[in-house]
């Protein structure tokens, strides 16, 4: 007997379990095609997620494994006219067998390679002006919730860039603090630049309400104003 992986069977055009995303594909760079989101949940949002083992932990790690993962991380630096958010969001659009079978750096590198198509990197000698950084210091303004006060994430499922991983969402949590202001990530990731800042908020939940009783640790989680609900 043969399984199927559900990236595999959504890129064959089979069915898929609605977990990964609808089998559209656009070529839109030379070097590979582009995975079109609609919507759906991406492979890439793994957390929570059962059935791919334990992870793995190196003693003593090193910063890289490989000199070529050196020479990725450096290359990031080049792509300065986008953000941090935009290039996550470039990330995820990777096919969903070839984000499975790539490592953390290949994806960065798949990530580079059509940012620096879009800037112009790649034919002209000209740079377009880097990004500035914003910093999480900003302050956004009189904020809709205070430490100690129940909080719902938002079920917003979104064909953009999010920072919600799916298992937190329609769980409520308790804010423990403000964490800082930072622009949303959805703007910032459809337009390559950032916007006026918001609030973030350090959430509590219990580990039971999201992985069953076995679990008995509190998961907490910096999220956005625009994620967050009252109960």
């Amino acid at each position: 007997m043969t399984t199927t992986n559900p990236a595999e069977k959504a890129l064959k055009g089979q069915p898929a379990d609605r977990r990964v995303l609808a089998p559209r594909v656009a070529s839109r760079h030379r070097s590979g095609a582009v995975w079109d989101h609609l919507g759906v949940d991406g492979v890439h949002d793994m957390g929570g997620m059962h059935g791919f083992g334990r992870v793995p932990v190196e003693v003593d790690e090193p910063l890289f494994h490989e000199p070529w993962e050196g020479r990725v991380w450096a290359m990031w630096s080049a792509i300065g006219a986008t953000t941090v958010d935009r290039f996550r969001f470039t990330i995820e659009q990777m096919p969903p067998a070839t984000y499975l079978a790539s490592g953390y750096y290949e994806r960065w590198l798949w990530a580079i390679e059509r940012l620096a198509a879009e800037q112009g990197l790649l034919t002209s000698s000209d740079r377009p002006p880097a990004t500035a950084r914003p910093s999480p210091a900003l302050v956004a303004g009189e904020g809709w919730f205070r430490p100690g006060d129940s909080v719902r994430v938002r079920n917003a499922v979104t064909e953009g860039h999010t920072r919600v991983p799916r298992y937190l969402r329609l769980h409520i949590g308790q804010v423990e603090r403000i964490a800082c202001a930072w622009p949303n990530p959805g703007d910032s990731a459809a337009t390559g630049r950032y916007g006026p800042p918001e609030l973030v908020y350090t959430v509590a939940f219990d580990g039971g309400d999201l992985f069953g009783p076995h679990a008995d640790h509190t998961l907490t989680a910096d999220l956005a104003e625009s994620d967050l609900e009252q109960p």
